[in-house]
């Protein structure tokens, strides 16, 4: 007949005392039994130790990304360019609507975003008596990828009749590198 207070014993892997088989922890040097459990103070350790460095690695990237090197649009001014655009008017009402409508490229190796275009309208003298800009607040502008192109439409309400905007010139006024997270 088996003896039923006898239970199956096992030897601890850290100091070889001999511990009941189910024991968790060795009575003994209170080392856990077990390599990976979840009761085990060591993997809760080691995983809040994974989550800290991942939470501190997503931070260092964040911060690079809002306040690392960033390039400065005043030296790449040059290297976008207005290739075409055109200008149409729309009746709206009593009102009257400018549109413009073009394409631009980049030539530097830097993406461009919230790119701000800008129609000038110029009299017979040549002077500017009208504008229409981008709305910078509130407005996501062109994108422009390096070595590429893009194309843009502005419109405003016109000041003065029609037939006087024919005249205008188009110009790149700013532009945010695509890295700036704001």
């Amino acid at each position: 007949m088996a003896d039923t207070n006898q239970t199956e014993t096992r030897v601890c892997k850290l100091c070889a005392e001999t511990i009941k088989a189910a024991a968790v922890v060795c009575p003994h040097c209170r080392s856990w039994q077990k390599r990976w459990s979840w009761t085990d103070p060591r993997t809760t350790a080691l995983l809040m130790a994974a989550f800290w460095i991942l939470v501190m690695v997503g931070m260092g990237v964040f911060f690079e990304r809002v306040f690392g090197d960033k390039d400065d649009f005043a030296t790449y001014r040059d290297d976008i360019v207005i290739v075409e655009s055109q200008v149409s008017q729309r009746p709206s009402g009593t009102n009257t609507y400018v549109t413009v409508v073009g394409t631009l490229t980049n030539a530097s190796a830097v993406s461009w975003k919230d790119v701000g275009v800008e129609a000038q309208f110029l009299d017979s003298a040549g002077k500017p008596f009208d504008a229409i800009t981008v709305n910078a607040e509130g407005f996501r502008g062109v994108v422009v990828l390096p070595h590429g192109g893009s194309t843009f439409k502005i419109e405003g309400r016109a000041a003065r009749p029609g037939a006087d905007y024919s005249n205008y010139r188009v110009t790149v006024r700013w532009a945010k590198d695509v890295r700036a997270l704001f």
